[in-house]
């Protein structure tokens, strides 16, 4: 009691207390959001760094496309000297574990592998349209017509065969060297060289949607190659044969899958084929040397593609990558 009678005040020991406990509180979550912080991001750093692991790994393994499509088209080669469409190398390899297909690596049973092979010479080659005459690169006429026709089979503006032909010539003429009927100036650099299909975007003129269109019926090739009558669309056999309608290519290639042409002077050809600008031997083919090649790589969370041009020579000679690159 105090003095004046009334109850002693109870100290604040209880409240105190309860603020010591909520600060306790407080302080352990901070401590488990800081720890949990840390945790997840030494999880996403080794995810990081097991992704990276994977796609290298992964690189490495899509070798075995490139090998694949060397075994496949060697082994063609020694069979004989028509490429056709119901050839093994056309037929693809679906997506196979590489353990199934003799790797003995400890991946090889985490990863599979899938390819596909394509006949290059299928396509327009864009390198026929430029030749070189007394030391001047100038555009041949037969294969420009060509390219035009391609551009009107597939409802495309023919002016884009010209844009074309244009830029290569320019692309392939020496500097200092003006082409034929071409004025030398000193501020019109010569574009760069196409490479792949996709490079039409870059030629001056080309609206992208036209250049992405065209894309899949041209190539570029390192030289001059006629289109193998065998493995070409359609659309490609309109054009080379000048005489010939999408209608009449439709059956023709129809009438190849049941039988594939032995030789380009086979009778089915005859009706297509006269004086005029028809093609020769020189435009047209069998058989093939140049292949896209394309294999994907799945290895658990990581897959990896790729894209490759190869070609083949004689029997004896590896088959060379001219280029390659990943999708």
């Amino acid at each position: 009691m105090a003095r004046d009678g009334r109850p002693a005040r109870i100290g604040r020991r209880p409240r105190q207390h309860g603020a010591a406990v909520l600060m306790a509180l407080f302080i352990a979550a901070l401590a488990t959001l800081i720890v949990s912080g840390l945790f997840w991001n030494q999880f996403v750093l080794m995810r990081t760094i097991e992704n990276q692991q994977l796609v290298v790994q992964s690189r490495l393994l899509l070798r075995g496309a490139l090998d694949w499509s060397r075994a496949i088209l060697r082994e063609d080669q020694r069979r004989g000297n028509v490429d056709h469409l119901d050839e093994p190398w056309a037929k693809g390899l679906a997506e196979t574990r590489l353990d199934q297909l003799g790797e003995t690596s400890a991946l090889a049973a985490r990863a599979t592998l899938a390819g596909s092979i394509e006949d290059a010479q299928s396509r327009f080659n864009l390198r026929n349209l430029v030749v070189q005459v007394d030391g001047r690169w100038t555009v041949k006429d037969s294969e420009l017509a060509t390219l035009r026709r391609l551009c009107r089979v597939l409802d495309l503006p023919e002016g884009i065969a010209d844009l074309v032909a244009d830029h290569l010539q320019r692309a392939f003429t020496v500097p200092g060297a003006p082409a034929a009927g071409a004025v030398a100036t000193a501020t019109a650099p010569a574009p760069l060289a196409l490479v792949l299909p996709d490079d039409l975007r870059a030629v001056n003129g080309v609206d992208p949607l036209h250049a992405r269109r065209l894309a899949d019926y041209i190539v570029v090739l390192d030289r001059a190659t006629p289109v193998n009558i065998n493995t070409a669309r359609e659309e490609v056999l309109a054009a080379v044969f000048p005489r010939m309608s999408l209608a009449e290519a439709r059956t023709l290639a129809a009438e190849r899958e049941r039988s594939y042409f032995v030789q380009t002077g086979d009778a089915r050809l005859t009706r297509y084929r006269g004086e005029g600008g028809e093609p020769g031997d020189a435009q047209i083919a069998v058989n093939s040397s140049y292949f896209l090649v394309r294999g994907q790589v799945t290895l658990d969370r990581a897959s990896t593609r790729l894209e490759a041009l190869v070609r083949r020579s004689e029997a004896n000679t590896p088959i060379r990558v001219l280029w390659q690159r990943e999708l």
